[in-house]
């Protein structure tokens, strides 16, 4: 059955808890009542690192950010901008040169890499030492394109070993920098709330290299950690406090679980083994809401159901400089044979907030008129229309397509076969499909070594600049074999850049948003992917979990984050 596109709450008021004040920690800071326990989270992708400078998923982001703090924050209830490490900043009148003032009292994670194993203040200096590791061009560094290229004076001939500083970063004193940009940016302050640009010591960088675990987030890394559990201990030399002067964070430990399936994941739930499952099977939300209504309507309930539109898009990614995905009539003839609205409707039973028939960037942003962008239909008449133009009538002589999806959720497989069938049916267009570790997948896609790929976009700031950015030209190697990220897809057009790129340095929203849609249609004419839904997941929590804000980032500050017991 088809599922009510709109956000469902089921919140009710749980029973008034008391509990025995504690106070005192190595710090000599008292203790809040709220202070103790451990989150259970569950994720169904693996890791390959937790170096901010290298991660590319979601779920690698989740865990650095809470070892890692980065310069500003976001407000995890409304996505705003907050102060992180720096505790205020001034911007000129021209939107160019941003000051900051970092927090004083902010410490590294003791480690034994530092000076009689205590981990040393942060100052100016940490800031710019990963400024410039940002800028270096290195295979653990994926972050400089969408991060700092173009956007601060001098950086792009830092990269380019043409300088051995960044002009435009300037060392004011040990908890005051300035940073002079090329043009003035709506983007870059929420930009270096991104976990990818955390500050890191030079020390530490040092010893460690890519295998970084020790940071100045509100939790440490655990080395009773594995493959199949991240476990996250907290620092107990954490900088900030609450409202009440209470020491931050309340948890003593989060635990991350990386589980084979969302449907092994959701047993654990129901086994209360975890705290949050971040996606129910489509298949199984009516069931869960039915056999757990109780738990849902008791006082106090167990559950708290969630959803809401996500800056969220899933889709898959051609291969445009592979044979013959370079042939853009091709590329579009595909487009044209998927029926999206069928996928949604009979394959995800409604689970997303709508086929994606316009373009790539969600209806998230107020402002973004997501609807004028001209996208695609099932109109099978035109894709063979299409496919004949491209050489290859009714499929003949078209070699197998080979699609890579990620293992961990039965819907990528289910959608996966869909299209198979649909592209067999309208097209009579040959197509296998392989799943993998996602892990592997990645790799594997940033190598160029399939056609089409499964693919997913969380933005990693709130605007449509974070899904347009990874389309564009530069840094796309020139070798076919090389790896290539943010652009998988190798997708190059000097026009869709200059669009995206106005858009970028422009300091009013407005025509800043002009830029990006008119770029947004360039890459959708191109047809560098296959639009396929905009995300929408119900999530459900544990209700005696506490100040944790489900947002449509899917950013998670567990600062302020505690349990309740239920018993």
């Amino acid at each position: 059955m088809k599922f009510l596109i709109s956000t469902i709450y089921i919140i009710l008021l749980l029973l008034i808890f008391s509990s025995c004040k504690k106070s005192g920690n190595n710090q000599g800071r008292e203790l809040s009542e709220h202070s103790g326990g451990t989150l259970r989270l569950s994720e169904n992708n693996q890791i390959s690192t937790i170096f901010p400078l290298s991660i590319t998923s979601q779920v690698e982001g989740l865990i650095t950010s809470q070892i890692h703090e980065s310069i500003m924050r976001l407000n995890s209830k409304n996505l705003e901008l907050t102060p992180g490490l720096a505790e205020k900043w001034d911007v000129s009148a021209d939107g160019k040169l941003i000051t900051f003032t970092l927090r004083k009292g902010v410490y590294f994670h003791d480690d034994e890499c530092y000076d009689n194993s205590k981990g040393p203040e942060l100052t100016s200096k940490d800031v710019k030492f990963t400024f410039e590791l940002l800028a270096t061009r290195a295979d653990y560094n994926l972050q400089f394109a969408t991060a700092l290229k173009d956007r601060i004076v001098g950086v792009n001939d830092f990269y380019d070993k043409k300088t051995n500083s960044i002009s435009g970063f300037r060392i004011i004193d040990d908890y005051t920098f300035s940073v002079e940009l090329i043009h003035p940016s709506l983007s870059f302050l929420k930009i270096l709330a991104n976990p990818s640009l955390a500050i890191i010591n030079e020390k530490a960088f040092k010893k460690y290299g890519k295998d970084l675990k020790n940071g100045l987030g509100p939790f440490k890394y655990s080395s009773s950690s594995s493959p199949e559990k991240i476990i996250l201990v907290k620092n107990d030399n954490y900088y900030a406090v609450d409202s009440a002067g209470f020491a931050l964070p309340y948890l003593d430990s989060v635990v991350v679980n990386i589980l084979p399936s969302v449907e092994f994941g959701l047993q654990q739930f129901e086994q209360e083994k975890l705290d949050l499952i971040n996606t129910i099977p489509s298949q199984k939300v009516k069931e869960v809401v039915e056999k757990n209504i109780q738990d849902f309507v008791s006082s106090p309930p167990r559950y708290i159901l969630h959803r809401e539109p996500e800056m969220y898009s899933q889709y898959y990614t051609f291969n445009t400089k592979r044979t013959p995905f370079d042939n853009i009539k091709l590329r579009k003839a595909i487009n044209y044979a998927i029926d999206r609205d069928k996928l949604v409707d009979n394959v995800l039973q409604g689970q997303a907030i709508g086929s994606a028939n316009f373009g790539i960037t969600p209806k998230t942003f107020i402002g973004y008129n997501t609807n004028k962008i001209s996208g695609y239909t099932l109109d099978i008449k035109k894709a063979k229309q299409l496919l004949a133009e491209a050489g290859y009538p009714g499929g003949i002589g078209l070699p197998e397509i080979s699609i890579l999806v990620n293992s961990g959720n039965s819907r990528n497989s289910s959608v996966a076969v869909e299209i198979q069938k649909q592209l067999k049916e309208n097209l009579n267009l040959n197509v296998n499909f392989e799943s993998l570790p996602n892990v592997q997948k990645y790799d594997l896609q940033m190598r160029g070594k399939s056609d089409i790929y499964r693919d997913a976009w969380v933005a990693d700031y709130p605007s449509p600049e974070s899904f347009l950015s990874i389309f564009l030209s530069d840094g796309v190697p020139e070798d076919i074999n090389a790896v290539s990220f943010p652009n998988t897809s190798r997708y190059q057009n000097p026009i869709f850049d200059s669009y995206f790129k106005k858009g970028r340095d422009s300091n009013n929203r407005d025509t800043s948003y002009f830029y990006f849609m008119k770029a947004e249609q360039v890459l959708i004419d191109d047809a560098a992917i296959i639009p396929l839904w905009y995300e929408g997941s119900y999530r459900m929590l544990s209700a005696n979990v506490k100040n944790f804000h489900l947002n449509a980032m899917r950013y998670y500050d567990l600062t302020q984050v505690y349990k309740v017991s239920d018993k």
